[in-house]
């Protein structure tokens, strides 16, 4: 779906196909039976659709903005960031903390319009959560690099004081 659309900014990119979503989900509420396994279907779909989207939007913003070759996104912090923002259901962890709690005044479209900025809140505390994760993958990945520049450039100053104390050896003899 992404991959043809490369030379698009992934920002607006993943803005219209949000949009789309939502206008399906809206679409779809409206014309089907307003049962609430049903809508939690739909909410759960619309979740997966944002969750699919914004990893998509990641890999072609990077793509875009950085060389491969210097910067590369390595498959296992791809798959850990896919797992963390993946790992749960909204939906579920909306039922845990508000266990089966209906107002009987709720109309269908007031308990949709909750769940579903419910959704959007918890979406949002995944992905800055995600961030942190990766801000300090990165962090720790760049101090284990310059950990190894420093460790090279140490063994290398060894070296060259030995090689001159060879040569000053040499030189008094």
């Amino acid at each position: 779906m992404w991959s043809s659309k490369v030379g698009r900014n992934p920002i607006e990119f993943m803005r219209h196909q949000m949009h789309q979503l939502v206008d399906i989900f809206c679409d779809r509420t409206q014309h089907q039976s307003q049962g609430a396994p049903q809508q939690r279907l739909r909410l759960e779909e619309v979740e997966d659709g944002f969750n699919e989207i914004m990893l998509e939007a990641v890999d072609l913003h990077h793509h875009q903005n950085n060389d491969e070759e210097c910067s590369p996104l390595l498959p296992e912090v791809r798959q850990e960031l896919r797992s963390r923002v993946l790992r749960s259901s909204v939906l579920d962890l909306e039922e845990k903390e508000h266990p089966v709690v209906r107002k009987t005044e709720e109309s269908f479209c007031d308990r949709a319009l909750r769940l579903f900025r419910r959704l959007l809140y918890q979406l949002q505390l995944e992905w800055q959560a995600a961030l942190a994760w990766l801000r300090e993958k990165v962090a720790a990945g760049f101090q284990a690099f310059c950990n190894a520049v420093e460790a090279i450039c140490s063994a290398f100053n060894s070296f060259c004081t030995s090689v001159a104390q060879v040569f000053r050896s040499a030189v008094q003899a």
